[in-house]
């Protein structure tokens, strides 16, 4: 699996840091099922769309 990369807005960057700093591991949970997971899914999505438009 190739590198991704994930760009946080600024709400997103200060409840990272929050539970960065509180060290809440379910909180840690939700950040990576509400605001990862669907980023990392849209981009492998794209790039599939993308992947199969150039073989066509």
């Amino acid at each position: 699996m190739s590198k991704v990369l994930v760009a946080f807005d600024e709400s997103e960057q200060l409840l990272l840091k929050s539970i960065y700093y509180d060290e809440d591991p379910e909180e840690a949970l939700k950040f990576v099922l509400k605001h990862i997971i669907p980023k990392v899914r849209k981009e492998i999505s794209c790039l599939t769309n993308t992947l199969s438009a150039q073989k066509g």
